[in-house]
């Protein structure tokens, strides 16, 4: 709104002029004393009157934080992210990349991302996908990428599988992954194969898409898949599994439980990553199964302990060290060049080795 000043913001939020201060400036160590009512107040009363000074007055007189988000929950989950092999790689992109290019990185969990871009604590986002089956916050989360998209803030989205969203990303082809199993499995004869993803009642988009996949491309082979042996999800018997970080190994010991009790066990079992593959297969050395004489393993990610595993884990490597690197240069890029836009999906690699 023409004219709009903070004192008018702060009339609005029915706070000081100092409290909008403290809110609206990143660099304020008073900032962080705000109580999330209060903030919220203001920046939706800023935001009302279209009153956003900070990130582009900043960026016209050439001031930057030097300063790249990587946000690695959805707002309000303060869950164990960290302990996820996923995150570890994308990080290790983002930071080589944000150092190369003189940039620090901070680590957002839980947070109103919308708040560290408004109010420029940041100069540009990278976010992990939400790729829950059914998503609480997708409302939010649209309204949120919508906010970005309308300021034309720089930020990409990793893995995204939120529908009906227009957002920058980079991300898996879990159709060529799927394409690169099948075929494995056709050349190596295997009879039937189950599918073992999370065992939570709201799996994944990634893992019900690559079942979807995968069935499409076994179709014909003469190798069944059939659905008493995808475990996706829980309920009718198969076992919830707490969550513990992004990915659990739980979810492998207990799925290969099951699939023997029920007197389900395929010839291969294809795991929705490789934590779940490795817990899977400790669960079938105690029962003394060979792999993969007896049951033959693959996994999704290919993460930094799959060549080690005795045996080593035959998997389909998704390269996210690059992932993060393709972000972070396009950010920069972007913050160069406003109209630049990024909508990119990479084919991953089947690495073949013993479990199979």
């Amino acid at each position: 709104m023409p004219g709009t000043g903070i004192r008018t913001v702060a009339e609005l939020a029915g706070v000081s002029i100092g409290t909008v201060s403290k809110i609206l400036n990143p660099g304020s160590s008073a900032n962080i004393r705000v109580s999330a009512e209060t903030r919220e107040k203001v920046l939706a009363a800023a935001d009302r009157l279209g009153y956003r000074p900070s990130y582009g007055a900043k960026l016209l007189r050439g001031e930057s934080t030097r300063t790249i988000g990587f946000a690695v929950t959805l707002p309000g989950d303060h869950t164990d992210t960290y302990l996820s092999n996923y995150t570890f790689r994308l990080l290790n992109g983002i930071g080589r990349e944000a150092s190369r290019r003189h940039y620090q990185v901070l680590l957002i969990q839980g947070e109103d991302y919308r708040y560290y871009m408004d109010v420029k604590r940041i100069d540009a986002l990278v976010l992990i996908g939400f790729p829950l089956d059914s998503n609480p916050l997708a409302d939010q989360m649209r309204g949120l990428f919508e906010h970005f998209n309308v300021r034309n803030y720089p930020y990409v989205v990793i893995n995204n599988q939120l529908p009906g969203v227009t957002a920058a990303g980079i991300g898996v082809d879990n159709r060529s992954g799927m394409r690169q199993v099948a075929e494995l499995i056709r050349r190596k004869g295997y009879e039937s194969a189950g599918f073992v993803g999370e065992l939570t009642p709201n799996p994944q988009r990634h893992h019900i898409e690559r079942v979807r996949c995968l069935r499409e491309f076994l179709a014909g082979s003469g190798c069944t898949f059939d659905d008493a042996r995808i475990l996706n999800g829980c309920g009718n018997g198969v076992p919830e599994v707490p969550r513990v970080g992004r990915y659990s190994h739980a979810d492998g010991q207990a799925g290969l439980r099951y699939l023997l009790d029920n007197k389900l066990l395929p010839r291969c079992i294809v795991c929705g990553n490789d934590d779940i593959a490795t817990g899977l297969l400790k669960a079938a050395r105690a029962q003394k199964l060979r792999i993969p004489e007896e049951l033959a393993v693959i996994g999704f990610d290919d993460n930094e302990n799959a060549e080690y595993l005795e045996p080593a884990l035959t998997t389909i490597r998704q390269p996210l060290e690059e992932f993060g690197r393709l972000a972070v240069s396009h950010l920069l890029d972007k913050i160069n060049d406003p109209a630049r836009t990024i909508q990119m999906t990479i084919e991953p690699e089947l690495i073949e080795r013993s479990t199979t």
